[in-house]
C-alpha cells in the first residue's frame, strides 16, 4: 500500500507512465519479435519504404519520424526511438500478418494516449476514472505482451503494471522525474517539428 494518499496528479502520471513507458515497451518488443523473424528492421522498413512515403505524403507520419527509422546520417534505425505514435502507424500500415484485433488494441492504445496524455488540459485525474483507465489499458498491455515470445519479458511487464495501480514512495518519486523528462523530449520534438515546417 503506498504510504500516502495519491493526488490526482499522482493519479495522471502514473497512467502517463502506463502509456508512455510501459505501452512503448509492449510495442517495441511486439514489433521487435515480429519483424526479426524474417529481416532485419532496416531492411523491413527499406522493404515498406514506398508505403512509408505515402504515409508521409498523407501526414500519417511526419519528418521528425522518417529521420527516426532513416537517420540522416546513415546509421541502422534504433528501435528504443520509436513511441507509441509510430509504433502504432507501422503496425496498422505495414504489419499485414498483424490480426485484426491486434490492430484494435494498437489503436486503442494509441488513442489512450492521445486523449488521455497527449491532447488533455488537465494534468489530474480523479480516483474512479484512474481505475476505468487503468484497467482498459493494462487488459490491452497484458493481452499484447502476452504475445511476446520472450517470458522475462511478459514478467516484467506485468510487474511494471501492478505497480502504477498501487504506487508507493519511491515509485511515485521515480516516475515523476521520467513524467518532467517525457515533457521536455516532447517540447523539443515540438520545437524541431515547427522548425522544419517553416524551412
Amino acid at each position: 500500500m503506498p504510504s500516502a494518499p495519491i493526488s490526482d496528479k499522482d493519479r495522471f502520471i502514473c497512467i502517463a507512465y502506463l502509456l508512455n513507458d510501459v505501452g512503448s515497451k509492449v510495442l517495441r518488443q511486439l514489433f521487435h519479435d515480429m519483424v526479426t523473424a524474417n529481416c532485419t528492421l532496416d531492411q523491413h522498413l527499406a522493404n515498406n519504404r514506398s508505403i512509408i512515403d505515402r504515409l508521409l505524403k498523407n501526414k500519417v507520419l511526419n519528418a521528425s519520424q522518417m529521420d527516426i527509422m532513416f537517420p540522416p546520417n546513415g546509421d541502422p534505425t534504433n528501435l528504443t526511438d520509436y513511441d507509441i505514435t509510430l509504433l502504432s502507424a507501422l503496425f496498422i500500415n505495414i504489419m499485414p500478418s498483424l490480426g485484426h484485433q491486434d490492430k484494435i488494441l494498437i489503436q486503442c492504445l494509441r488513442d489512450n494516449r492521445n486523449t488521455r496524455y497527449g491532447h488533455t488540459k488537465s494534468c489530474k485525474m480523479n480516483a474512479s476514472d484512474f481505475q476505468t483507465c487503468w484497467s482498459d489499458i493494462s487488459s490491452t498491455l497484458v493481452t499484447l505482451s502476452q504475445q511476446c515470445g520472450d517470458t522475462k519479458f511478459k514478467n516484467e511487464i506485468s510487474m511494471e503494471i501492478k505497480q502504477t495501480q498501487v504506487p508507493d514512495a519511491s515509485y511515485l518519486s521515480m516516475i515523476h522525474t521520467l513524467y518532467i523528462k517525457m515533457e521536455r523530449i516532447e517540447q523539443r520534438l515540438e520545437s524541431i517539428n515547427t522548425s522544419t515546417s517553416e524551412t
